[in-house]
């Protein structure tokens, strides 16, 4: 199987599951919905967090007279089985080994970084693809909605991603992304699991 046919497959069966979702809440008379709302303030602002400055959309929100009462977090059971593979990304010398992992939760794992890392390249991508505006009720964004800061480990920093309703370039681009940040290995999975 190969890589952009592995991406599609774990991307797919994760957008099947948030349209079918949505779709069912949505049918519900006895409550309003919204999906894939950035966190904002009352001036309509959106609200940043972290070292990052990054703001974060939600799955899907439950209404009443117009306010939020329910965020709800839309996950798939599973995710698509295959053994991890190594490949290297192309015009780059960024070494890759991807395992399974969830469209809504992707981990990077960044080797031999130093600790005063420029995370501008990321942080770039990460606007690339955040939405500029919420998506229409029966549209999907097609944009990222989380992307955690850089948390330093033993030899490697981890961050934690949502790629959202982001097409399959999203990924790429990441690798590009992180190709600029000068990293030579980066694993690519679910190491953890979402708390």
């Amino acid at each position: 199987m190969s890589l952009g046919n592995i991406l599609d497959q774990i991307r797919d069966y994760y957008i099947q599951r948030f349209i079918v979702f949505i779709e069912e809440q949505s049918a519900n008379r006895d409550i309003s919905v919204a999906h894939e709302c950035a966190f904002a303030d009352a001036k309509g602002n959106w609200v940043t967090e972290g070292k990052l400055a990054l703001p974060m959309r939600g799955d899907l929100f439950v209404l009443n007279n117009r306010k939020i009462s329910k965020s709800i977090q839309i996950d798939t059971d599973g995710m698509l089985s295959f053994e991890p593979i190594n490949f290297t990304w192309p015009q780059t010398a960024l070494e890759v080994r991807l395992a399974p992992f969830q469209w809504n939760w992707l981990q990077l794992r960044l080797h031999n970084l130093p600790t005063n890392t420029d995370w501008s390249p990321l942080r770039s991508w990460f606007f690339n693809w955040f939405a500029e505006e919420d998506p229409p009720e029966d549209e999907i964004s097609g944009g990222i909605h989380f992307l955690s800061d850089p948390e330093e480990r033993d030899g490697y920093f981890q961050l934690s991603i949502d790629l959202g309703t982001a097409p399959v370039e999203v990924f790429e681009e990441l690798l590009d992304a992180v190709n600029e940040l000068g990293v030579v290995h980066v694993q690519i999975g679910q190491f953890e699991n979402r708390n």
